[in-house]
């Protein structure tokens, strides 16, 4: 009895499933580590209350930068899970439970402990009256935060649970994109108060303006996760795909840029990238409704029976 040789590159299957299984376990693992980042930024925003006031702003920038680290991850581990092609419904669940962690409750904590450590500052003197009801009026808007985080976050799993990777948009501002907002805010605040900078007396309203439009920023990013702007996922349609060589080249020179101004393009490129949406579609309404005004559309003509 003749055996049958199997065709070629048949035997290679079974080791390449097994393969494939063994390293099912590496996106949960970038996964967890997300969450891990997010609890970390945690630990050292709480930490900071307990510092010396003049260690407060190291403390803090790192805990923003944990995020950073934490949005690090998250982006990794999608790329992982379609590398090994181990997409599940159960790495999608646990994404989102780190999530909710880095970047819902993570930036919401950072965003509190900031506030109390500016209303120390002698420049934030006009608000030392109102400093109690403040810090009642910042818990509200980190309570809102959070509250939209988990609310994005959910909606995102049901709207889209067919295909978790290949979206080319977003639904709502995504949540590591407002959690970015509020960490980078965070660090230029921070960087205002170093001996270095903050020592210069004509900083001081600098120092007020990012001081008071960090808690409006945060409140602003937190109603655009729930809205229905469209936001574009940068990885998807900017840098995947074949592209001519003017686009990378323009593509580096805004990284360069970036990198030169790192403190203030770490919080001035998530501020635009939130505000893009509504800014464009305020002005495709404008302009679409500009024509309508000069000219109105003809009567329509009955046509004869």
């Amino acid at each position: 009895m003749t055996q049958q040789t199997p065709p070629p590159g048949r035997p290679r299957r079974p080791l390449r499933r097994a393969i494939l299984r063994s390293t099912a376990a590496l996106p949960a693992m970038v996964t967890l580590m997300n969450g891990v980042a997010g609890f970390a930024s945690i630990y050292y925003a709480t930490l900071a209350g307990c510092a010396q006031p003049s260690m407060e702003p190291n403390i803090l920038t790192t805990a923003a930068w944990l995020i950073f680290l934490a949005m690090g991850f998250d982006a990794l581990d999608g790329r992982l899970a379609r590398m090994t092609r181990r997409v599940t419904d159960f790495g999608a669940q646990l994404d989102s439970l780190c999530d909710v962690i880095s970047f819902g409750v993570a930036p919401a904590v950072l965003m509190c402990r900031t506030f109390q450590m500016l209303l120390g500052r002698p420049e934030y003197g006009f608000l030392q009256l109102a400093s109690p009801g403040l810090i009642d009026i910042m818990l509200g808007i980190g309570v809102v935060y959070v509250c939209c985080a988990v609310l994005r976050l959910a909606r995102f799993n049901v709207e889209n649970a067919p295909d978790l990777l290949h979206h080319l948009s977003f639904k709502g501002l995504p949540s590591p994109g407002a959690a970015a907002t509020v960490a980078g805010m965070v660090i230029l605040a921070n960087h205002l108060q170093s001996p270095k900078v903050g020592g210069w007396q004509a900083l001081d309203w600098i120092n007020v303006a990012v001081g008071v439009t960090l808690p409006l920023a945060t409140l602003a990013v937190a109603l655009l996760m729930v809205s229905r702007f469209r936001y574009p996922h940068l990885m998807n349609k900017f840098i995947r795909g074949k592209r001519p060589v003017s686009y990378i080249v323009k593509a580096m020179i805004v990284v360069v840029a970036a990198v030169y101004l790192r403190v203030v393009a770490l919080a001035l490129v998530p501020l635009l990238y939130a505000l893009s949406s509504p800014a464009s579609e305020l002005y495709r309404r404008a302009r679409g409704k500009a024509p309508a005004a000069r000219q109105a559309p003809p009567p329509a003509v009955r046509p004869p029976a």
